[in-house]
């Protein structure tokens, strides 16, 4: 381990839209360092344990043995949360465990694994004695064997002239002199690979691990060999569209990526992708849609987001970007409401995001991604801008991303690509704020008395209380816009059926005839039906947003604006009267 100093040169490159593989080497170093760190905290906390004194002499002999190939399963993501979680659990009251985790000794013989494949790696003799999981021991970056026996028993592993064994109660399992290959008892831990002119991709597809970087994402188990030749598809496919159009980017993918841990596939559109700060390399995706002409770039442009948290996360554990801070703000990307670190860390991904799209062109999905995108990065850098919570290196971050996507806002996408972002931007900005920002009670009947008294609104009611934030737990899929636009640019057949069905959600969940109607351009009947929704018991939030927009589009500006800026209102007053208001006239009467 060694000091770091973070240069001038690499931090004005960790500041940037665009990734770079100097700044992932020096990251990676310092993750080598602070993983170190963490070993040696978990060792001091736990000294007196059988399995801590047992495995520490082990894990200073493989280091010792050969220290890059310890280096490198150091850096193995399930390395890194592993010590992380094991340390918060070292660092509690009581550590023992509680229902949904294993014992103790458990966690802390994880040393010994790890041990074991730095010196089978290494191709040097060795015996270790390893705690078992469940019936099964896994080895970071090799694999898994089952031995059966007690759920949290006790395994020997060991190697002897090239040959390695891991045994327990009476099961034994040879590992294969390929360790990527599966054999009767053994599960290798298999490697997608990529390469297009002279430049390669390695990575582990990690459908093994016990530990889930992200454990609110339920990962689906050992994947069939058709489903890793899918992925190994994907990425191979993938590879040649970053090699080419976004070089400088694919460099600093194949220094810094470590692993893909599968999802199973979501909703149409609706991909998930996901990272943590425990583990440096490690992308959480689930499978994308096959859409044949655009899979590969979409692909990209999740793999470059997600890469890009993993950056932020390694420069925020060299220096604070910010204190902490209880507000909750608006972020385009997400239905909830978000603190000041979500922000920080949305602007630098899809900062990224809407480059990656802006050198993929301006019309088709590609121009509708980079206007989406460069309009929420821009609204969040203006909030963040002047916020008194970011550190000094914080506001530097802020500013540079700023000065670096300002000119992007000029340039011209196509007209229908434009519109399309326009509609998905002010939609789902409006749908979270009809869903959580809640009015004053008293604002809301004054209100609702001067709508029944039809009073002019601005001389019946001259306070205007400021909505409180109200976190409404029941807000999601406020991307609807978004994902329509998408179906129609990359798939306009689906989207010409899903407008022609009677009830599209059994389809798309989230989507009622009036959203298809109002992005196809068909803004009267968008507000036909979103009126005949609000005039009716259960309506939605968002088609407050979808009638104030429709209205817009057909040419009532002032009464379209009143709603897509100021939806809560709408809905209070609604709340409040016995019976739904009109809609349209509401709209009329806001806008006064």
């Amino acid at each position: 381990m060694r000091r770091h100093h973070l240069s001038e040169p690499v931090l004005d490159a960790l500041n940037s839209v665009t990734e770079d593989e100097e700044a992932v080497g020096f990251l990676l170093d310092a993750e080598s360092s602070r993983r170190l760190l963490l070993l040696r905290a978990i060792r001091d906390a736990a000294a007196d344990a059988d399995d801590v004194r047992r495995a520490w002499p082990l894990l200073e002999a493989a280091e010792r043995a050969d220290p890059a190939v310890f280096r490198t399963v150091l850096l193995d993501p399930q390395v890194g949360v592993w010590a992380a979680s094991l340390l918060r659990r070292l660092s509690r009251p009581d550590p023992a465990a509680t229902a949904d985790e294993p014992p103790l000794r458990v966690e802390l013989g994880f040393l010994g694994q790890l041990a074991a494949a730095v010196f089978i790696a290494a191709g040097v003799d060795f015996r270790a004695r390893v705690p078992v999981r469940d019936g099964r021991v896994f080895l970071p970056g090799l694999g898994r064997a089952t031995v059966g026996g007690e759920s949290w028993g006790t395994a020997e592993v060991w190697g002897q002239d090239g040959t390695i064994r891991v045994a327990a109660a009476h099961v034994t399992v040879t590992l294969p002199d390929d360790t990527e290959n599966d054999v009767p008892g053994w599960e290798g831990q298999r490697r997608l690979r990529a390469e297009h002119a002279g430049m390669r991709l390695t990575l582990t597809l990690d459908d093994l691990g016990p530990y889930a970087p992200v454990p609110a994402l339920a990962v689906p188990g050992r994947l069939s060999s058709a489903q890793f030749a899918s992925w190994q598809n994907w990425f191979a496919r993938l590879w040649p569209v970053l090699v080419n159009d976004h070089v400088v980017s694919a460099r600093a993918l194949a220094t810094g990526l470590r692993s893909v841990v599968p999802l199973p596939r979501g909703e149409r559109l609706r991909a998930r992708a996901a990272s943590s700060s425990d583990a440096f390399g490690c992308l959480l995706l689930s499978e994308p849609d096959e859409d044949e002409d655009v899979l590969p770039a979409q692909l990209g442009a999740a793999v470059v987001h997600e890469f890009r948290h993993t950056l932020l996360n390694g420069l925020i554990f060299l220096m604070p970007l910010f204190e902490d801070c209880d507000e909750l703000f608006y972020a385009p990307w997400r239905d909830d409401p978000r603190p000041l670190g979500g922000l920080v860390h949305g602007a630098y991904a899809f900062s990224g995001v809407a480059r990656y799209w802006r050198t993929r062109g301006a019309e088709g999905l590609a121009g509708f991604e980079y206007a989406l995108w460069r309009s929420a990065v821009r609204g969040v850098l203006g909030t963040l801008r002047e916020h008194p919570t970011l550190t000094p290196p914080g506001h530097a971050l802020v500013d540079s991303l700023d000065e670096q996507t300002t000119g992007w806002h000029a340039e011209p996408v196509g007209v229908r690509e434009q519109r399309l972002a326009h509609l998905a931007t002010v939609h789902h900005r409006a749908t979270w704020r009809a869903h959580h920002l809640q009015v004053p009670t008293a604002h809301a009947e004054e209100l609702a008395e001067a709508w029944s008294a039809r009073q002019q609104r601005g001389h019946a009611v001259t306070r205007h209380p400021e909505p409180a934030l109200r976190a409404d737990p029941q807000a999601c899929r406020l991307d609807t816009l978004a994902l329509l636009a998408r179906l129609s640019l990359v798939a306009p057949g689906e989207f010409d059926a899903l407008r022609a069905a009677e009830d599209p959600a059994r389809t798309v969940p989230g989507v009622v005839p009036a959203d298809l109607a109002l992005v196809d351009g068909d803004a009267t009947t968008a507000v036909k039906l979103y009126g005949e929704e609000l005039s009716g018991p259960g309506a939605r939030p968002a088609a407050w947003a979808g009638l104030g927009l429709a209205l817009t589009e057909c040419g009532e500006r002032a009464a379209g604006n009143a709603l897509t800026r100021h939806p809560e209102l709408a809905l209070a007053i609604g709340h409040v009267l016995p019976t739904p208001p009109d809609p349209v006239l509401l709209a009329h009467w806001l806008a006064q």
